[in-house]
């Protein structure tokens, strides 16, 4: 190939296309004047006496023109500044390349940081080191250099519309996936574009579309004052002016001035529109030659093409190109800017990649090396295994949710008959009826299985009649009463430590408020309840750390997963030290054992057991029922 063949060809068609863009905006402003001046002459005809029906040629548009010059010349010098101004606006907030690469989120490598000991640290050593000896072939000052670390896809662009305050950004993809040759061959075209001012022209062009579009974003303005988002009339956005042609036209005159400024909106929007397809079209064939410029003088300046068709390759075979977020809300600013991205429309800012090869290399677009092959089947197993995790993590994010509404549901409150209903609510069988529970008889009334909620609902109930039905010292002897019976076997099971917790805070209680005591100061147990929880699921470290997220307020994060509570008493000693916890503390640590649970999908009757054993001893079982889903 000749790169400096090459390099005059696009530099020949480029020139022609400005002359295009250069076309384009005089025509915009050309036209935004006319709409204006047009505008003018209607409400001149409103306001005025000349009469076009009457007198057609004293009313006419030339007529005006000549009685009013300054009009003229202020509806086309208004359309002419009104363009400028939006166009140095949007000039402005891209001129700087250091402040455009930091709103990118990207990070400025510098020689002290490149040679840190750290695992990017030979990385970020060969792009200095390419780019200073890019900086000497081109004869360029080295402009600032950046890595964005988010984006593993290959790319790089260069900013700033002067060469001395250059920056050149490199993706941490370019860096793990290209050769140094390679690289070089994408640095040196980076350093193209700032050499041969392609970032401010096209910057400047970029402007200038934007610009011709601020005339079609003031027309459609116009329009949403009369229009709102249900094309129903607003009422008293505009006032139509009394008087003169109005006043003597009768209720016909406000009409007419009102479709004077709907034409006058229309078309503002219709020329912006059209100028601004115009402007975008030529704005892309130029980036698109500049492209062509730029990889013919990295050939120059690298004196090895096949390295920079080889990247090329690469991207396009391995299917890395035009499918970044990282550039967020800049891709439209930044999009000309980038070495490649996907090609194929009018639209498209760059040529196609197989074309890019085709005239780098005469081997073209799918002959690729045996170190190109491997590497594009290694990016290919890579970009297959992170879609794997996603779908993965997409199937555990399905069960966590799935699981978080069972352990949601699983404090609603069970059916109850009548019959065993008016049972547990009168403080006289209440106590026999929890006893009967405990040794797993179902109460009065009770047809068919007695389930785990069930259960809960119905001892639930019964403490609540004793403590509501009974004095001290008959609550204290049902108290006495459950224990004995829980301890008759010498174990308490997930539904008796519920019931021993509801009995000691529902009916031993002195009534005092606890004392509030800061959440850090209780962590370990936290950690220890929650480690109980998790040790009835299907993965007991994978619940105890899924608690971790919701637990701000402990501290930084949990320490390892500490060995269940083996004896009951020692539960329930965690319960008495709980209910100091401040309340948004407790509701992280019931939100966590939420999480807990969910984790495996499922809600087992221990789990349901325990976590409800927590809320009640806590205070809080009834603001766990509120988060009940509705039926």
């Amino acid at each position: 190939m000749d790169p400096f063949a090459l390099q005059q060809a696009a530099r020949t068609r480029s020139a022609r296309l400005v002359g295009l863009a250069a076309f384009a905006i005089l025509a915009t402003v050309a036209a935004t004047g006319c709409v204006a001046f047009l505008a003018c002459w209607g409400v001149w005809l409103f306001f005025g006496t000349a009469d076009l029906m009457g007198d057609a040629a004293a009313a006419s548009i030339v007529t005006f023109g000549r009685l009013f010059p300054g009009v003229t010349a202020a509806c086309f010098g208004g359309s002419f500044l009104f363009i400028s101004l939006a166009t140095l606006l949007k000039f402005r907030s891209l001129s700087s390349g250091d402040a455009l690469m930091a709103s990118l989120g990207a990070t400025r490598l510098t020689r002290a940081a490149a040679g840190a000991d750290t695992a990017d640290g030979p990385a970020n050593e060969r792009l200095l080191n390419v780019c200073e000896e890019m900086a000497i072939a081109s004869g360029l000052d080295l402009p600032s250099v950046w890595v964005l670390k988010g984006e593993h896809g290959v790319n790089a662009l260069a900013a700033g519309t002067d060469p001395s305050a250059a920056a050149v950004c490199v993706t941490r993809g370019a860096l793990d996936w290209l050769t140094r040759d390679e690289l070089q061959g994408v640095v040196a075209h980076e350093f193209s574009h700032i050499l041969n001012g392609d970032m401010r022209l096209n910057f400047r062009l970029t402007a200038l579309v934007t610009g011709i579009s601020a005339v079609s974003r003031l027309g459609k303005g116009m329009l949403l004052l009369l229009f709102d988002g249900d094309g129903a009339r607003r009422r008293r956005i505009i006032f139509l002016p009394r008087g003169g042609r109005g006043k003597d036209s009768g209720g016909g005159a406000p009409l007419l001035l009102l479709l004077i400024y709907l034409l006058t909106g229309a078309a503002l929007w219709l020329v912006g529109s059209l100028g601004t397809l115009f402007a975008r079209l030529v704005q892309c064939a130029v980036s698109r030659e500049r492209e062509y410029l730029a990889d013919a003088a990295s050939a120059q300046f690298t004196r090895h093409p096949e390295a920079l068709a080889n990247a090329l390759r690469f991207t396009y075979l391995a299917h890395m190109t035009g499918r970044s977020r990282a550039f967020g809300a800049w891709k439209g600013d930044v999009a000309h800017m980038l070495f490649v991205s996907a090609g194929g429309t009018l639209f498209e800012l760059h040529p196609p990649v197989r074309s890019r090869i085709r005239r780098l290399s005469p081997h073209g677009e799918t002959e690729a090396d045996e170190s190109v092959r491997a590497r594009i089947q290694a990016a290919r197993a890579q970009r297959r295994a992170a879609a794997r995790a996603t779908r993965e993590q997409l199937a555990k994010g399905v069960v966590r949710a799935k699981g978080l509404k069972a352990a949601a549901a699983s404090l609603a409150d069970a059916a109850i008959p009548p019959a065993t209903a008016a049972a547990v609510r009168r403080p006289e069988t209440a106590g026999e009826t929890l006893i009967g529970l405990l040794r797993g008889r179902a109460p009065e009334g009770w047809t068919g299985p007695l389930t785990a909620a069930a259960r809960r609902t119905l001892a639930l109930r019964c403490v609540n009649a004793l403590r509501d039905g009974t004095g001290p010292a008959r609550r204290r002897e049902w108290a006495d009463a459950a224990e004995r019976v829980i301890r008759e076997d010498g174990a308490y099971d997930s539904f008796e430590m519920m019931v021993m917790a509801s009995v000691r805070r529902r009916l031993l209680s002195d009534g005092r408020l606890p004392k509030i005591v800061p959440p850090r100061t209780l962590r370990p147990v936290v950690a220890r309840v929650i480690a109980t929880v998790a040790s009835f699921g299907g993965d007991p470290a994978g619940g105890y750390r899924a608690a971790e997220k919701k637990l701000s307020l402990f501290g930084e994060g949990l320490p390892p997963m500490p060995a269940p509570f083996d004896e009951a008493t020692e539960f329930l000693a965690a319960f008495d030290a709980l209910v100091h916890l401040p309340p948004l503390a407790k509701r992280e640590l019931l939100l966590g054992l939420q999480e807990t649970i969910a984790q495996d999908g499922r809600v087992t009757d221990d789990e349901a057991d325990y976590l409800a054993a927590v809320a009640d001893a806590i205070g809080a079982y009834g603001w766990m029922q509120l988060q009940v889903p509705a039926r």
